[in-house]
Order: structure tokens, then sequence, then C-alpha cells
């Protein structure tokens, strides 16, 4: 049977029901993901003779060679398997997030005893209950903002917990207070639940301001401060008083600069977008109590050809599905198809209605106008400073054409590093540069087969660069183009070993060594090093590629080591077995995690009694005292 024949036969039997649909070229690569309320209907409106599309969806369709179809109870599930198909597989024909970065959020769960300030990233929200605040598109603002919640709030620092930070908190709720307070409880910016200095009812109401701080929540903030403040005025609790009245102080100073742009009690994000070519930028403003209290912008691509109300209908369904907030209204530049579907999402979420429009006039509409302008500002920014960027790398790669003596620039890079410790955990690392920018696409990892117990930085540069070759002449797709230039971290010895390297398998190519030491360029054919004036844009670009591949290798090399390490520890506790360590490992992921825990934690997470835990507690403290 042939591939059109096949194609025509699963596009005959499609159910009558919501799902998405996947197709796929000659190759089986996906090409688009989509969702539909009835696959039989959207599926065959595709290939049906004569058919109005899109120029740029009749270009998919005569790519189409198969196609494959997932059903769904609901449109809302086919709308979430859409968009983990997408995130997955990220089809050239779907308009996707050109940058899909994981932006850290806050995350508070009000129902622990004294909750804490988590930061976690996007990938790592999750529907459990706990209220999540974000995305914060700069970490820096981020911890400015969680600075200004222990300022005003008196949040404890030891209850700031993020996946960096976490072996800093040294007391944990269940262990009881501490003998002595934190200098921030002298200074009267903590209230010292970690000493007993406040009731978990007290520090759970200071919290709850801190949610409808960063909510957006400012009016019924102060209102509450303004309460306490004379509560304690009339019992007499004067000096209590005046911390208060310090700290509506500074919140009205931090609000102060919050641009009110519609009645109070309007929570709304308005969303604008600027196209140019195959690049896209989608701004959301967040307004809450009638206040503008952030802005989301990200950026897109593949939207090259697409229509505009596609464009804005796949950034929406993107965006909420990474959103963990709803707002009562979304207001749209355009009308847009799914527009029903969204709200029933994010109605579900909110747990109230939600309505989804484009205003024609008024306040609203204003909002979408100020969200169009900082999109296309935005854009207009990124864009100029990717040619600023793109313009030196050219300048960058002709000095490098010169100063080697090649026929064309230089314009893919690979970099080879090795990173051990005592020949134990031996890695290398292969970054690569393409037009003076990093395509981390192509990056590899090796581990490094040499015994340990006799390190030879030569032999492992060896091994990695011999590796890296034969897959390309043995015809590895994912190694098949050959550098430009090929870079080592090192001197005149890592460079010759690169030449064997490529001698051995009949290949030859420019290579080039950077040592760290003068930071002098070592070139085949050449006795003598190279020292470039330390405004070289040529030698910028070789040590930011070479930097690069160090980075990449030891980062590799101490996750190696931390997971020997994490491992080794728990397979030496009697009664803790492959299922019960993988619970642990899933669970705490960092041996310093697992040391914080308490035995109560240990045991829940593993699934076994007090003496099993406590026996891994012990092989923790002896493993920290060996």
């Amino acid at each position: 049977m042939t591939a059109a024949a096949t194609l025509e036969e699963k596009i005959e039997n499609l159910p009558d029901r919501p799902g998405v649909y996947l197709y796929k070229d000659v190759s089986g690569d996906i090409l688009y993901v989509g969702k539909a309320q009835s696959l039989r209907s959207r599926v065959r409106s595709y290939f049906q003779p004569g058919a109005d599309l899109h120029p740029r969806t009749r270009l998919m369709v005569a790519l189409v060679r198969d196609l494959d179809v997932v059903v769904a109870e609901s449109e809302q599930e086919a709308l979430i398997l859409e968009f983990n198909l997408i995130q997955k597989h990220r089809p050239r024909f779907n308009v996707r997030y050109r940058d899909d970065k994981s932006y850290p959020y806050i995350r508070i769960d009000l129902r622990e005893e004294y909750p804490a300030l988590c930061v976690v990233r996007q990938r790592a929200v999750a529907r459990d209950g706990a209220r999540y605040y974000g995305p914060y598109l700069s970490s820096r603002a981020m911890w400015e903002t969680i600075r200004l919640a222990r300022r005003i709030f008196g949040i404890c620092q030891r209850l700031i917990v993020s996946a960096r930070r976490r072996s800093g908190c040294t007391w944990a709720p269940e262990k009881g207070p501490r003998k002595r307070p934190c200098l921030d409880h002298h200074l009267g910016r903590c209230l010292g639940p970690c000493v007993g200095a406040v009731t978990a009812a007290e520090y759970g109401r200071a919290v709850r301001q801190l949610c409808s701080f960063l909510g957006g929540k400012y009016d019924r903030v102060l209102a509450e401060l303004r309460a306490q403040m004379e509560q304690a005025a009339a019992d007499t609790r004067f000096e209590a008083a005046a911390k208060t009245r310090d700290r509506i102080e500074a919140l009205e100073l931090t609000i102060s600069g919050r641009r009110v742009v519609l009645a109070p009690g309007s929570d709304v994000d308005a969303l604008g977008y600027e196209l140019r070519e195959d690049t896209g930028c989608l701004a959301a403003i967040q307004v809450r109590d009638g206040r503008v209290v952030g802005q989301d912008t990200r950026l897109l691509e593949g939207v090259s050809g697409v229509p505009t109300a596609d464009v804005v209908n796949e950034f929406a369904k993107l965006h909420y599905q990474k959103s963990p907030d709803a707002p009562k209204e979304v207001l749209l530049p355009i009308g847009i198809e799914d527009s029903g579907v969204l709200e029933a999402f994010l109605g579900e979420r909110r747990g109230s209605k939600v309505r989804v429009r484009a205003p024609k006039r008024g306040r609203k509409r204003d909002l979408v106008a100020m969200a169009m302008e900082n999109a296309q500002h935005h854009l207009k920014t990124l864009l100029e400073r990717e040619s600023a960027e793109r313009r030196r790398g050219e300048e960058a790669l002709a000095e490098l054409q010169n100063l080697l003596g090649l026929p064309t620039p230089p314009r893919r890079i690979e970099a080879f590093d090795i990173s051990n410790l005592s020949g134990a955990e031996a890695v290398g690392s292969m970054v690569v540069f393409e037009d003076g920018r990093p395509r981390k696409k192509d990056y590899r990892r090796f581990r490094i087969r040499l015994s340990e117990g006799s390190p030879n930085d030569y032999e492992m540069m060896r091994e990695v660069l011999s590796r890296r070759l034969k897959a390309a002449v043995s015809g590895n797709v994912r190694s098949q183009h050959l550098p430009d230039l090929l870079l080592v971290d090192g001197g005149a010895g890592q460079l010759r070993v690169a030449g064997r390297a490529m001698e051995e398998l009949g290949l030859s190519m420019p290579a080039a060594g950077l040592a760290k030491e003068h930071e002098q360029i070592y070139i085949e054919g050449r006795a003598a090093p190279i020292a470039l004036p330390t405004h070289s844009r040529a030698l910028h670009l070789l040590q930011r590629v070479r930097d690069e591949a160090h980075r990449f290798a030891l980062s590799y090399h101490r996750n190696l080591r931390a997971r020997r390490a994490r491992e080794s520890v728990l397979d030496s506790v009697p009664g803790i077995g492959a299922a019960r360590k993988q619970k642990l490992l899933r669970h705490f992921r960092t041996v310093s995690r697992l040391k914080a825990a308490s035995v109560a934690d240990i045991a829940e997470v593993a699934g076994c009694g007090g003496a099993v835990a406590a026996s891994v507690v012990e092989h923790l403290r002896k493993a920290d005292t060996n």
C-alpha cells in the first residue's frame, strides 16, 4: 500500500471526537500539531479539493505523508495535550516560543504551619494547591521583591528556599525553636518564628498579606496593616504600632510607582503583538486591582506567513498553559478562534467565569494599545541588539580568517575541553558556535572511558576528539557537519593531539589552541604562539567559545560527582532498596536537601519505618564526618 493510500485511509477513518492530530513528512518528522473539537471535520478540511487554504498551510499539506491522532475526552484536554506535544517536538509549521526559557516563580503553600517562600522554575509549577507568583523575567527583580517582602512583612530569611540556597536553611519548624534569634530579628526585619517570637497564626497572617501584595491586592494589604496598627495602639503596644506604621509607609512608597489604569477590583491581562518576518513579540500586561503589576514579554518563531489572528490565538494558548495565574478578563487586540475553549480552561483554573474578548473602545482598548506599543518597542530593541551582535560576530570571524589564513570565515567553530578530578569522573565537552553565537542543540558531552587513577589530559583529549570525528566519518547524521575551525583548550601539546586525531582518520581542518595562562593562540605550523591585543574581537570570540566549553564540561563533571556521592551513601543504608532510593532521590534531588530533612519526612517519602529513616540520617551524618 502506498503512503498516499495509507494517509487517505487514515483520514477516512478519523473519529468524530475531540483530540490532537500530528502531520508527518516523508521521513517521519512532525510538521504540525493541532487540536480539534472534531478530528474528522478538522483534518478533512485540509485535504478537500479546492479548499481555501493559506499559502503556508498549502505548503504544509503538500508535505504531509502520514498522520497520527490522539483522542481526548474534551476540547480542553486536547488543548493541554496540544501544548505538551508542541513543547516536545517543536514542529516547524507551529507558532512556538523562540526562546523557551524557564522563568522563576515564587511558590507559597499556605497549608504549611510556617509557610516558606520557595523559588521554583516554570517547569516545576504544578497544580498542587500552592500559590505561584510570576513569572519573573529577571531573577534580580524577583530577589528584590523577596527582599522587599522581608522588610515589609517580616518574612524569616530561613524560610526562603531555592534550589541554590536550600543548604542555607538550617531551621525547620518541626525541629522546634532555635536558641538564638538572627540579626534581622534584632533589627526588626524578621518576625522571628525560628525562636518562637511569633505564633504560627500570626506568622501565617503576615504570609497571607504577602500573598495579597504579590497578587496586586495593595489596598487590601494597606487596610489590614492600618487595622493592625490601630489595634496595637489601642492596646498600648506602641512599639508594635510604630513598626506597623513603618511597614505601611514602605508599602505606600513601593506602590506609588504602580500605575492605576482601571477601576479598583479589575483583574485583567491585556495582550499585544508585533510581527516582523519570522519573529514575533507578544506582550501580556498584568493588571491586578486596577494597577499594572507586571508584564510578560515572549518571543515567537515560525510566524512568517501565518495570519495575525492565528499567531495571537496560538500565543494565548501557549501563555496560559504556562502561567498559573488566571485573571477575570483577557483583553486581545483581535478576536481569536479558540476564545471559548480558553475561557473554559481559565475558568476551571480560576474557579469562576473568565471572559476573553477584544475591546473596541474605552480604557480597556487603551490598555491593549499599551501592550501593542510595549511589544513593538521590545521587538525593535531586540532586533537592533541582535543586528549589532551579528555585525560584531562577522568582524571577529573576518579577523580570525586573516589570522589563520583561511579561504572563508570560520562560521562553525567547535571547541573541546576536559574536566576531571585526579582522573575520577573524567568527562569531555564539545560546544558549537555558528556565526559567533552558540548553537546549543549541537553541544555534546562525553564520558571518558580511560581507567581512573591514571589521569592523562592528552589521552583524554585524544579520545574525545577521536570519538567526535569518527562519528562524522561514519555517517552519523547528528555529527555530519565538520567545523571550519577546531579549538582546543590548551597549548601546543593539546594542539598536537588534535592533529594526530585528525590524521588517524584522514581528515584535515584548521585547528587552534587557546592557553589560559597568557591567552595566547597556538596555530599548527607556527613555532611561536600569537598574542593578540586585549581589545581584539577575534580573541574575545575565542575566549568566549573556550570558556563555554569549560563551563559545559565542568557542570557535567560536577553532576556526575554529585550523583556518585548521592547514590553511594544511600546504597550503604540497610533497608533502602532500589525503589525507596529512587523515591528519595526523586523527592529531595540533592544530598543537602536529604540531610536537612527530618526522620519523619524521610519515612513518609520512602514509605519505611522510623528505624530505617533514622539509619538514613545516621549514615548521612557519618558520611559528613568521613
